[in-house]
């Protein structure tokens, strides 16, 4: 059985240009491709989450425009719930401009548009669709307030809280309480924590921050390295698949999506994650944010085609 989620965050149109190296500052680089594409951090978690089987819906806001209209068609055909999708009248869809070098590497400047008004009354006053819900994912793409009232919404119907805490930013100490799960990649729990990671031991210092602030599952993604997994009293680095990445964007996000789908319970959480890890690294091998996004019998081919190639 998969899980009842709501995703609360952004939409943006993902215009991607790909080329050999990013620009210096006053440099100017040739560019050999231009494509668009649906992203936002709210939106590539939620599709990975209905791929990977799970009753997904989005809550977030895009603009009276054209591109909002796409996006809420799109989403639609992903099977995700879009009636929690507001239009922000003369208000553009948020818009994220995405360069991506020869190494798979990305740099990205996002427009918020309509995502920067999704507020906390748009949240409260359709508090009622949190208790249908098994799990709240959210991330930082929307104010601080939108992702504050989405939290106390979720504890107040008793479901768990998944806090993808990008872009980076300070958090109060009040709101990571109330949170279950946290995925900070290396900047932003440096941000959270004050804790720089650079070995073992301050991977585990930095998770016993975020423990001692209240979160039970700290899980910090470290690219090619893996993800570090922590429960107090307990720790370890599960590693990241080996792949040829064509384009990193929206991994994180796929990882995250995941997880939501899967999550049940604390002492599941490690085969949980190994799944997460898969999908995200099988979604680099791929252009685009969401294009690359695998199906949950894609995820599970490749689980079973390395369990044998281990064992055999």
């Amino acid at each position: 059985m998969h899980n009842r989620i709501i995703v609360v965050g952004s939409y943006n149109v993902d215009m991607t240009i790909t080329t050999d190296e990013f620009p210096q500052a006053g440099e100017t680089v040739i560019g050999h491709s231009l494509t668009y594409g649906h992203g936002g951090k709210g939106a590539n978690q939620a599709v990975a989450a209905a791929r990977s089987g799970a009753q997904t819906t989005l809550f977030a806001k895009v603009g009276d425009d054209q591109y909002g209209d796409k996006a809420i068609l799109t989403l639609n055909a992903e099977g995700i719930n879009t009636h929690l999708i507001q239009k922000a009248p003369g208000t553009p869809t948020g818009m994220a401009s995405i360069t991506v070098n020869a190494k798979g590497e990305n740099s990205i400047v996002v427009l918020s548009g309509a995502n920067g008004q999704l507020s906390a009354p748009d949240i409260e006053v359709e508090s009622k669709h949190f208790q249908e819900a098994d799990i709240l994912l959210t991330q930082l793409e929307t104010s601080l307030e939108s992702v504050t009232a989405a939290i106390q919404c979720a504890k107040d119907a008793g479901i768990t809280v998944i806090l993808n805490p990008a872009p980076t930013r300070a958090l109060p100490v009040q709101l990571l309480r109330k949170v279950d799960i946290i995925t900070p990649n290396r900047l932003e729990v440096e941000t959270l924590t004050g804790i720089k990671i650079t070995n073992d031991q301050s991977l585990h210092q930095a998770a016993e921050n975020l423990h001692a602030q209240g979160i039970k599952i700290v899980l910090i993604t470290l690219g090619t390295e893996g993800v570090f997994l922590s429960r107090p009293g307990a720790s370890k680095m599960i590693p990241a698949i080996r792949v040829d990445a064509v384009d990193t964007v929206g991994a994180g996000d796929v990882f995250n999506g995941v997880l939501a789908a899967h999550y049940e319970n604390v002492d599941s959480i490690e085969s949980v994650v190994e799944l997460a890890i898969i999908a995200s690294g099988l979604s680099v091998t791929q252009t685009g944010a969401q294009a690359g996004i695998p199906d949950l019998e894609t995820i599970k081919s490749y689980q079973r085609e390395q369990f044998s190639s281990v064992t055999s």
